[in-house]
């Protein structure tokens, strides 16, 4: 539940960071980043359609491939592991997340990636100068984050990867840093 909770404030986190910030989508709109918990939402598909109905009408409220790409600007939070420290060195829980960003740029001179670059280094910036969520996830060094070498136009995508630390429950009997059972 801890590594939940993490990747709640840092979504929450990123949704302020990004509520004044937009980029054009698909459509043409301007957008304000969405921000997604693990994944972003998946197309449904081909719609296998009764006997009978017309072949190219949708049903209302269908979500297809095509809508994929309507989900940008985004980032995602990712959980990626975490890890308990040997016993007797620290009470820290690391927990890894990566965040995902995309964006949708479709002019032909393929500089999606500035935008991409930017988010990345808005949040780089914003992390770096708090080190701390919600008083109890500290972010540790180092602080990666990237370009994917392939970006399978027209949608760009970035990624960052952090390690945060935080308490772990400690066996009874046992004392914290501090000499308190």
């Amino acid at each position: 539940m801890i590594a939940l909770n993490l990747q709640d404030a840092l979504a929450a986190r990123l949704r302020e960071i990004f509520s004044d910030y937009a980029l054009p989508a698909k459509s043409g709109a301007v957008k304000n980043i969405k921000v997604f918990c693990q994944y972003l939402p998946q197309p449904k598909g081909p719609t296998i359609k009764p006997r009978g109905e017309p072949e190219d009408e949708e049903p209302e409220g269908a979500y297809g491939p095509e809508d994929f790409e309507e989900n940008f600007p985004c980032a995602v939070v990712k959980f990626d592991e975490a890890t308990d420290k040997e016993e007797n060195t620290s009470d820290a829980t690391r927990i890894h997340i990566r965040v995902l960003v995309g964006v949708y740029d479709e002019n032909p001179d393929c500089q999606g990636y500035r935008d991409v670059m930017n988010i990345l280094e808005t949040i780089r910036q914003e992390l770096l100068t708090t080190r701390y969520l919600e008083r109890k996830y500290k972010l540790e060094m180092p602080f990666k984050w990237y370009l994917f070498e392939e970006q399978p136009w027209p949608v760009f995508f970035g990624q960052i990867e952090t390690v945060w630390e935080t308490g772990r429950p400690l066996m009874p009997g046992t004392e914290n840093i501090y000499g308190k059972p």
